[in-house]
């Protein structure tokens, strides 16, 4: 049975790479339930989509998501002719797993989720773990744990936003 989304709803923050970003938070207490960043598999391409799969597939049995809010594919200009195909990879098996169990996914470009979390597009990766070390009184592993924790946090401030404009 496909959740409803709600204001109040329990969020999924993924920043997907090799070296993933995941965040779990509240929106109605804006507590962070869970974060971390998660090294997958090497091994073979495959080992590390069924890595993907079983590890969101434990987050959302755990915690039970009502959304999933993933940042969008961003290719600087000197990127491996291989990062568009990996990464591509990674958002099909996140959206598989939502899909499994009925949860919407909303997507955000970096410059979005930069923009909601300094006030400025281009702010720096320093910029986005020293706001989110700050805002939420954590000491986060890296940047992939704060982009992952500051995706859902955009995900939460639009949704609170629209819910806003909608119910006016």
């Amino acid at each position: 049975m496909k959740r409803p989304a709600t204001a109040n709803s329990i969020v999924v923050g993924l920043d997907l790479a090799e070296k993933m970003g995941l965040c779990v938070m509240n929106s109605a207490t804006k507590q962070i339930l869970f974060s971390s960043t998660v090294k997958l598999s090497k091994a073979t391409d495959e080992s590390r989509l069924v890595h993907l799969h079983k590890l969101l597939n434990k987050i959302i049995e755990k915690f039970s998501p009502s959304e999933v809010a993933i940042e969008d594919v961003f290719l600087p200009a000197k990127t491996s002719h291989r990062t568009p195909i990996s990464l591509g990879e990674l958002r099909g098996v996140a959206r598989l797993c939502a899909a499994e169990h009925e949860l919407p996914v909303f997507f955000y470009p970096p410059r979005k989720v930069k923009q909601t979390i300094t006030g400025y597009g281009n702010a720096s990766k320093e910029d986005i773990i020293n706001w989110v070390q700050n805002e939420f009184n954590i000491k986060v592993k890296d940047d992939n744990e704060a982009d992952a924790i500051s995706i859902a946090w955009t995900h939460i401030i639009n949704r609170q936003f629209v819910n806003l404009v909608v119910n006016d």
